[in-house]
């Protein structure tokens, strides 16, 4: 938990020098509406609808929601086994953006929180007779926080449209095996899992938005 309190403390330190930020006030036609609506079309972590308030000069206040889910199946080598994979990312972030238009009018910064309810379960079945022999869930962390990047090019009849990079900052997912009296999971097959896991868990996403200001 200490690292995520230092993140917190960075995030503080980042709002207070936003706000103080007057040189960099942007008063063109298309900056000054007050909302934003946008369509999350494509981001790893599932579509979803980001809105936005300006709430001073350069500075945004940002809700992000966003969901995927889906099932993936793979067979054991000796094929006498199958892994069901169930995955579904349930994903909302409250962000302070800061444009930096001393930089590029339309480039900015993100931070702020972010709240997961994640669930990923794996379970095996016999090929054979379709019998259960195992279910290896992940406990993911539910609270974060998130840091990120981008543009957001807002045009003069109110349309907008948006490219940027997100990291999300949690603890480590935890991990449960339940496993049947005929079935083995050892460490390494333990460790296989939970590494592949953590590779495709998707913590780094890019995202494409396009909607409205008014």
């Amino acid at each position: 938990m200490r690292h995520i309190f230092k993140i917190f403390s960075t995030i503080i330190i980042l709002i207070s020098f936003s706000f103080n930020i007057f040189a960099n006030e942007d008063n063109s036609v298309t900056r000054n509406k007050t909302f934003q609506i946008q369509a999350i079309v494509y981001s790893s972590l599932g579509t979803g609808l980001s809105l936005s308030y300006r709430f001073k000069k350069n500075i945004w206040l940002n809700f992000d929601t966003q969901s995927l889910s889906g099932t993936m199946s793979i067979d054991s080598n000796d094929g006498s086994t199958r892994e069901d994979a169930d995955f579904e990312f349930q994903t909302k972030y409250i962000n302070v953006r800061n444009y930096l238009t001393s930089i590029f009018s339309d480039l900015f910064i993100q931070y702020g929180i972010v709240s997961t309810n994640w669930d990923t379960k794996s379970i095996v079945k016999s090929n054979e007779n379709n019998q259960k022999k195992a279910v290896y869930k992940t406990n993911y962390p539910t609270k974060g926080v998130n840091f990120g990047v981008g543009m957001n090019w807002i045009f003069y009849n109110g349309l907008s449209s948006g490219l940027y990079l997100v990291r999300i900052i949690s603890e480590e997912p935890s991990f449960t095996y339940e496993l049947e009296e005929d079935w083995e999971c050892s460490s390494s097959c333990r460790s296989n899992y939970e590494s592949t896991v953590k590779k495709y868990t998707p913590n780094n996403s890019f995202y494409l938005t396009f909607g409205y200001n008014f």
